[in-house]
């Protein structure tokens, strides 16, 4: 999409940051997906065709399939879309559906009786197929939990489904505690789930479909399909051992819940969770088409940067990962690293990167000895602990820049940078993430915050919601997870003190 350069920074970082959600606009990414794969598989006008949509992106990527499935000349007979947000919840208008898809909504990211129910939905939708239909999968960010239910036998274990309920979210909370990237939190959680490790694939087979295409919105590096949604229509890559490795890995192992390490095999149990095998004959009618991905939303962020009339480039050396608020440091002192010997005449420099880290938070609220440092201002310990990922890399890398600029960098001043994500929020706040400057920290403090104590906290939204830095977007419709993208200005720019 076109971008003009305004005067003010924050506004070409807000404007890039829509042309990289527009780069992984679910609708058109979906609907070009379905109708190519619709022209390589003939079938009968009357074929009953059902979409199950699951995810944040699940309304638009409903919409797209239902418009591919039209074009063709077939209807959509039924099927279900578990979203992420009510109608109309966000800025981006969602494009029609066929009033034959259920729409439920399910929590996020911690799993609760909403995401019970939308399990329940989905199990409905899966009943109502009848043989010889075809089934279209649309999977996206959020799926995991949006749906999240017990596998029967946990159920079983500790008695009833609202119990092991419970349990699914306690597991939740724990690995999002530890700090873990999402590949790893939906590798453990997927043994748990009633629709995760191909069971969904499993069930509709038993159904007697005759094609199951999976279309994905990726929200995890690599994108693999195992890992997208906890793999509802994927084969379980990880045996046994591996799994049990991965979680001595992180110290997992003492944090869970008996009956869930019983489940997981971690303790004595006749009969720990299976996993349907990799040959079940469910996958073979499963062909797996990636919709879109995060290097998707990142080109397009470059590519309306450069059209803007900036010098792009790519920041780090890889996706991003790790602990977000050292990271934004980091990111900070590579690019003025990189802008120090550029010419007055050069034009600003774009440097661009996506991924996904992760904040801690059973490591937050404390100092570096381990233990609470008692100077928190009155009424900020009752506060409650509001940020995500983006939030924390963005304060992060604020504290750094009025660092530099503190020690007399001039180019301190000319940097800002954007850090949000692409679904429009930025762990459980109001706000995508948000868009900083040296001048952010003090900001801050002058609205009686204190940046550095709520960073370590896990409070980040507070200073800068007070500074104004947040970047408040709504719900965006897709999920590829996190942009970061750090603008130099020219040389003569005015900066914002």
């Amino acid at each position: 999409m076109p971008v003009r350069v305004p005067a003010d920074p924050r506004a070409l970082l807000g404007r890039l940051h829509e042309a990289a959600v527009q780069g992984a606009a679910p609708f058109p990414r979906t609907r070009q997906a379905v109708a190519d794969w619709l022209a390589r598989v003939p079938m009968a006008a009357d074929t009953p065709i059902h979409l199950l949509a699951l995810g944040k992106a699940a309304p638009a990527m409903a919409a797209g399939a239902a418009a591919a499935v039209q074009e063709a000349g077939l209807v959509v007979a039924g099927g279900v879309v578990v979203a992420g947000h009510a109608p109309g919840a966000g800025t981006h208008p969602e494009p029609p559906y066929p009033p034959t898809l259920h729409r439920v909504q399910g929590d996020h990211p911690v799993p609760g009786p909403a995401s019970l129910a939308a399990a329940h939905a989905l199990g409905e939708a899966v009943q109502a197929i009848p043989p010889g239909a075809v089934v279209l999968v649309l999977l996206s960010g959020g799926t995991t939990a949006l749906c999240a239910a017990p596998v029967a036998a946990l159920s079983q274990a500790v008695g009833d489904e609202a119990r092991a309920q419970a349990h699914v979210a306690n597991l939740a909370e724990t690995l999002l505690g530890a700090g873990l990237a999402i590949h790893e939190m939906n590798a453990i959680r997927r043994r748990v789930l009633r629709w995760g490790a191909g069971r969904l694939a499993v069930a509709l087979a038993a159904r007697g479909v005759a094609h199951l295409p999976v279309f994905a919105i990726s929200d995890v590096i690599g994108d693999e399909p195992a890992v997208i949604g906890s793999g509802p229509c994927s084969p379980d890559p990880l045996d046994d051992t591996t799994l049990l490795a991965l979680l001595d890995a992180h110290g997992i192992r003492p944090r869970l819940e008996r009956v869930m390490a019983v489940m997981l095999g971690l303790e004595g149990a006749s009969a720990p969770l299976t996993v349907p095998a990799a040959t079940h004959p469910a996958f073979a009618v499963a062909p797996y088409t990636l919709v879109a991905r995060n290097a998707d939303a990142v080109d397009a962020l470059a590519a309306a940067a450069t059209e803007a009339g900036c010098e792009v480039a790519t920041l780090g050396d890889g996706p991003l990962e790790g602990e977000a608020a050292p990271l934004g440091a980091a990111l900070v002192h590579e690019a003025l690293a990189r802008a120090q010997h550029r010419g007055d005449e050069a034009p600003p420099l774009l440097l661009v990167a996506g991924g996904e880290p992760v904040v801690r938070l059973d490591a937050l609220g404390a100092d570096e000895d381990g233990a609470d440092d008692g100077s928190a201002m009155a009424g900020e310990d009752d506060e409650p602990l509001r940020g995500g990922r983006m939030q924390a890399l963005a304060l992060g890398a604020a504290l750094a820049l009025e660092q530099r600029a503190a020690v007399g960098d001039p180019l301190a001043w000319r940097v800002t940078l954007l850090a949000a994500g692409t679904d429009g929020r930025d762990g459980p706040t109001d706000a995508a993430g948000a868009i900083v400057d040296a001048a952010v920290p003090a900001l801050a403090r002058r609205a009686g915050r204190r940046p550095e104590r709520e960073l370590a906290t896990g409070r980040s939204w507070f200073p800068l919601d007070a500074a104004g830095a947040l970047l408040r977007t709504g719900p965006t419709g897709t999920n590829v997870m996190d942009v970061v993208a750090v603008l130099v200005s020219a040389a003569g720019a005015p900066p914002r003190r």
